[in-house]
């Protein structure tokens, strides 16, 4: 670490600091700059007609606010270059001109990338268009390299260039593209130019689908949702999701409140005590400690983690994934169920466009079948489900303390294994929980509380 950034931490620039850390991008710079995460706190806020959005980033002594446009434009153009080549196992060089959504395309891909700004301006409001994703999972994978002036890597097989600034843009990549054997792509409103050599051959670029996603470094792939799992281990392609369930009454009957809500009955009577109440099971098997409280699943770290007698709350005032809950968590609950259907009915569901827009999760897999368990988007994937969804598009969880696949027959290795909380073979059946048809003992179960 550079006198520079050390005393940027001393004083408290904590963003300034993770920024130099950054643009240096050695080993231990980057090492540094998750280090500093820790003392950065992001806000992200959408806009009501969902076409803007604004990131706020915070240190002790330091602020900086991004406001940055939803526009389809980048993604139609890139749409087009994936239905034309194939980028996959090839080095990618682009201009990064389009406020972070090629930087996060590459973020996302897994493809080997190179990204070039023409003055730190850009690169900032690359850097900082996804901010609050990177911070949440103190960018676990790494941040493909982004740079500012004409440091160039000449080992690169596609150059990706969108146009702003035609002749801005043209000077400087012509300071920096030597080799004329490099394809560019040049598009515009009004101009498509397409240069390509000879030695890229057409192709596509196709996002993998489900188990495919193993054998790639890509963190996007396409799931079935009858495959996707809520926490409970709830289907959200069946009869009795409750948020689901919710937003077909509200499709039926506009007017519907919460008070007459599907939402509110399942708050009500499902109000599970520990986690084996949680799982609906009622086999007669040894479930310690499933039956004394809340714990981590047993794939999830750290290892040896405290029973909580106390459920989690997600928001103040409940979880929103049982009940007992408040009136208030309820309402904004429903509202918010209301409020995100309406946005994909009108707007589709464009995950690339937003500030932490794709559905997270991480894939329990046993043999060649899987299942996607949902930990950020909820709300989404039941709006999706409603409206008729059969596949999305989806990213892995990356917090810290998550895994994003998770085997069966590793079972003995699991976090909670491993420190003796739970046994292998308890452990399996909390596993094979997801894989069964939990929704219609969820509604007998319902039933018999009326």
């Amino acid at each position: 670490m550079t006198e520079e950034i050390n005393n940027l931490l001393n004083s408290g620039k904590h963003i300034s600091a993770f920024i130099e850390c950054m643009k240096s991008r050695t080993e231990e710079d980057v090492i540094s700059a998750k280090k500093i995460l820790k003392e950065i706190k992001s806000y992200s806020k959408l806009s009501d007609d969902y076409k803007s959005y604004n990131i706020k980033i915070k240190s002790i002594n330091e602020e900086k606010q991004f406001a940055y446009s939803v526009s389809r434009k980048y993604k139609n153009f890139l749409n087009q270059i994936e239905n034309n080549v194939d980028l996959t196992n090839k080095t990618i060089g682009y201009l990064e001109n389009t406020d972070g959504y090629l930087f996060n395309y590459f973020s996302n891909s897994g493809h080997n990338s190179v990204g070039y700004t023409l003055d730190e301006t850009n690169w900032s409001r690359a850097v900082f268009s996804n901010f609050p994703v990177y911070k949440r999972e103190y960018m676990k994978a790494p941040l493909p390299k982004l740079c500012i002036g004409n440091e160039f890597n000449h080992n690169i097989d596609l150059f990706i260039w969108i146009v702003n600034d035609y002749k801005a843009e043209k000077l400087f990549l012509e300071s920096i593209l030597a080799d004329d054997t490099i394809a560019i792509y040049n598009f515009s409103d009004s101009v498509y130019d397409n240069q390509l050599s000879t030695h890229i051959p057409y192709g596509k670029t196709s996002v993998l689908d489900g188990l495919e996603v193993l054998k790639s470094k890509s963190l996007i792939f396409r799931v079935d949702i009858d495959k996707c799992r809520d926490n409970n281990g709830f289907m959200y392609s069946s009869k009795g999701h409750y948020f689901v369930e919710t937003i077909k009454q509200y499709i039926s009957n506009p007017n519907i409140t919460y008070r007459e809500s599907y939402l509110k009955y399942y708050y009500e009577k499902f109000t599970p005590s520990n986690r084996r109440d949680n799982y609906l099971w009622s086999f007669d098997a040894d479930c310690f400690p499933m039956d004394h409280g809340w714990l981590y699943d047993p794939w999830r770290k750290p290892a040896n983690p405290p029973l909580r007698l106390a459920r989690f709350e997600t928001r103040k005032g409940g979880n929103h994934n049982f009940g007992p809950n408040t009136e208030e968590f309820g309402e904004a609950e429903f509202k918010r169920l209301v409020s995100v259907y309406e946005s994909l009915k009108l707007n589709g569901y464009n995950p690339d466009l937003y500030v932490d827009g794709y559905i997270t999760g991480y894939l329990l897999v046993r043999k060649n079948d899987y299942r996607y368990v949902i930990s950020e988007g909820q709300h989404r994937i039941a709006a999706l489900a409603a409206l008729g969804y059969d596949k999305i598009i989806c990213r892995f969880d990356l917090k810290p303390w998550t895994n994003e696949v998770v085997f069966y027959n590793q079972a003995p290795k699991w976090p909670q294994v491993e420190a003796g909380i739970f046994s292998s073979k308890l452990a399996k059946l909390c596993f094979e929980h997801f894989f069964k048809d939990n929704n219609t003992n969820l509604c007998a179960f319902l039933n018999s509380k009326n």
